[in-house]
Formats: structure tokens, C-alpha cells, sequence
């Protein structure tokens, strides 16, 4: 079985749960890698945008933190998440927050574009 470490080790996931914690959060909380170079990752347009690395990771995990406060006992919850990547413009990306059990069976958080399993 592959295991939530091996994906964060393979780069499949991407470890955010300090960052995370900043904004409120109690559990450990990763990004799918698409969503980390889609929503916090640098582009040309980002950077030109006055945006950076970390001010679009705060974004979007107070975006997420705001959607669980909304609905605290949904096992899954959809947020909507205005990004800048590849034009000037935000383009409205839907992703989905998911509790999971991690390596030892511990509740964990993932977040990953809404049509993603």
C-alpha cells in the first residue's frame, strides 16, 4: 500500500501542516502537488500580480480554514479559490478538503481540485 509519507517523499504531496497551523488548523494538512503549482506556486502573471509563495499559501489555507468552520462535521468540504496562474486575471478554481485517515490511522487533511479522488 502506498503510504501518505511515500507521496509527500515522492513529491505527490506537498507538507503544509506549519503553514497550516498558522491559520488555525489542528490536524496535519497536505496539498495535492497539482494544487500547489496551480494555487501557490509562482507564475510570471503571480509575480507580476505582487503576489508570492507564501502569500498564496495563506490564502488559500485561510480560505480552507474558513469553509471547515462553516460546515465542522462534513467529512468533505468544497471551497472556491480565486487564482492568478498563467494571466493577470483570477480565474475561479473549485477544490475539495477531505479528512482522511494518515499512515496510522490519524485523522488528516487533504485538499485537492474538487473533481480529484
Amino acid at each position: 500500500m502506498y503510504s501518505r509519507l511515500e507521496a509527500i517523499e515522492d513529491g505527490e504531496l506537498v507538507e503544509v501542516t506549519a503553514h497550516a497551523k498558522m491559520v488555525g488548523f489542528t490536524l496535519p494538512v497536505v496539498l495535492a502537488e497539482n494544487v500547489w503549482m496551480r494555487c501557490v506556486e509562482l507564475t510570471e502573471a503571480a509575480e507580476a500580480a505582487g503576489l508570492t509563495e507564501k502569500s498564496r499559501l495563506a490564502e488559500l489555507l485561510s480560505a480552507a480554514y474558513a469553509a471547515i468552520v462553516r460546515e465542522p462535521d462534513a467529512m468533505a468540504v468544497w471551497l472556491h479559490l480565486y487564482v492568478v496562474s498563467d494571466s493577470p486575471d483570477a480565474e475561479r478554481t473549485e477544490l475539495k478538503l477531505i479528512y482522511e485517515p494518515g499512515d496510522n490511522g490519524e485523522p488528516e487533511i487533504t485538499i485537492m481540485f474538487a473533481e480529484e479522488d
